[in-house]
């Protein structure tokens, strides 16, 4: 292994744990937010609903990142890989895994066991994390650069 193979390893690891950090900071603030929301608005016999979804949102949108983070590293940094199977591969993988993370919610939400909006914001913090990361990154390089 090279060392500028060495180097890119530790960087993709090192963002796949800051969008994982970022992303449990911002679901549990929006958790702690939203439990204090249902609590002002009065607790009444659910008053979990809306915390709980945000919070299986953030772990649904973190274990997709994820997901897609193994299939980026197995399928397109593999040694020898031909670009026509990686992209033969990526497609099957990323077929599969929208299609599981589609059934999970679609039982969620018909069953309404949790609120779609606090599972859409939960989603969506992994998003804005996601974002964070990039712009922390950018911010970082472009530091580097200068120097």
């Amino acid at each position: 292994m090279t060392d500028e193979t060495r180097r890119g390893n530790q960087a993709v690891k090192t963002i796949i744990k800051g969008v994982a950090a970022k992303t449990a900071l911002l679901v549990a603030a929006g958790t702690v937010a939203f439990l204090g929301y249902t609590f002002f608005r009065g607790a009444d016999q659910r008053w979990w609903f809306l915390p709980v979804s945000v919070l299986f949102g953030g772990i649904l949108g973190l274990l997709n990142f994820r997901w897609l983070a193994i299939a980026v590293e197995r399928v397109y940094l593999r040694q020898g890989a031909t670009a026509g199977l990686s992209n033969l591969a990526a497609v099957i993988i990323s077929v599969l895994k929208l299609s599981v993370i589609f059934i999970v919610l679609f039982v969620v939400i018909k069953t309404q066991f949790l609120n779609i909006f606090g599972l859409v914001a939960g989603l969506s913090f992994c998003f804005l994390a996601i974002l964070w990361e990039g712009v922390v990154m950018m911010k970082y390089n472009l530091m580097n650069k200068e120097k």
